[in-house]
């Protein structure tokens, strides 16, 4: 039987063993998540990558209020949520650049899901989206 975790799943699963304050996991992994969402966003119509933005200066800061807005309706909630972008039109990208944005846009949102929901409790809808999310990366 094969493995098919990824590296990304297997550093946030050894994180959760020891579950260090947000502001004190490794910054690139983090960052690089947040910064990605947003960079992604960019294409998207609103204020959403602005939104990831905020959330993302709030590192290093107070992780109750990080985690509250990681853990929101705004992120997680469904219609004008962070997590419906995955479902927005194309603005007029490339088609391939599309769906390897809209691809990416999903493992990210994946990759923090899981991290949430290993913490402790989460915004109901994040198991909707990353079941959703999970089904449709299975489907090239």
């Amino acid at each position: 039987m094969v493995n098919r975790c990824s590296t990304s799943t297997i550093a946030w699963s050894r994180r959760r063993r020891h579950d260090p304050p947000l502001s004190e996991l490794s910054g690139p992994d983090f960052d690089y998540l947040l910064s990605r969402l947003a960079e992604i966003l960019d294409s998207h119509a609103g204020d959403s990558a602005a939104w990831v933005r905020e959330v993302q200066a709030q590192r290093g800061g107070d992780d109750t209020a990080l985690y509250s807005a990681l853990n929101s309706k705004r992120m997680w909630g469904g219609a004008g949520s962070i997590a419906n972008e995955a479902l927005a039109d194309n603005p007029g990208v490339r088609p391939a650049q599309w769906e390897a944005d809209i691809r990416e846009f999903r493992a990210l949102l994946i990759e923090l899901a899981e991290h949430l929901k290993a913490r402790a409790s989460h915004h109901p809808d994040i198991d909707f989206w990353l079941s959703a999310f999970t089904t449709w990366q299975s489907n090239p």
